[in-house]
């Protein structure tokens, strides 16, 4: 994911997460738990209710109408906190961009303030050469510009551009 300056297509940061990262990312909702391992559909408005019961859960604050549907299935708050799946948040890896006059990245920076990508280019955008410690990718050109490594060009918006032609 790449955040880009307000109003320009000049890139400030990048975020990487690792794919085997986002699937573990993926959260059910209670009733989405409720209905897998019980094999049962729920009713909407029961869904709804279970929504509303996660979200107070989480918060940490119980209201008295949640409280009082509680004890009429005989069940308690503790009881269905303990039922909520723990919030996973992935690792992710951030990276700023540093970009000339044009918005073209020059390098990417890590944390720790170490050039973890670099690349030089000529002046219609070819990358001439890059280095990168991490073997890192870094796909965006000129300001608006992504390469397209299947076809060797650049996805310019709603076209592709080779810069070899100019």
């Amino acid at each position: 994911q790449t955040v880009y300056q307000p109003g320009s297509f000049t890139p400030l940061l990048r975020i990487e997460t690792e794919n085997g990262e986002q699937a573990k990312a993926r959260h059910r909702s209670l009733a989405e738990v409720l209905q897998e391992d019980t094999g049962v559909t729920l009713p909407a408005e029961l869904a709804v209710m279970l929504g509303r019961l996660e979200r107070e859960l989480r918060q940490g604050s119980v209201s008295e109408e949640s409280q009082q549907w509680l004890a009429q299935c005989g069940l308690t708050a503790e009881q269905m906190a303990a039922q909520l799946e723990a919030e996973y948040i992935p690792e992710r890896k951030l990276h700023l961009y540093h970009c000339d006059h044009r918005g073209l990245p020059l390098a990417l920076i890590s944390p720790e303030g170490e050039t973890a990508w670099q690349g030089e280019y000529d002046e219609w955008g070819n990358l001439l050469g890059e280095e990168s410690a991490q073997h890192l990718q870094q796909s965006l050109r000129l300001p608006g510009q992504q390469y397209d490594e299947e076809s060797g060009l650049y996805y310019n918006r709603n076209r592709y551009y080779d810069p070899l032609q100019g």
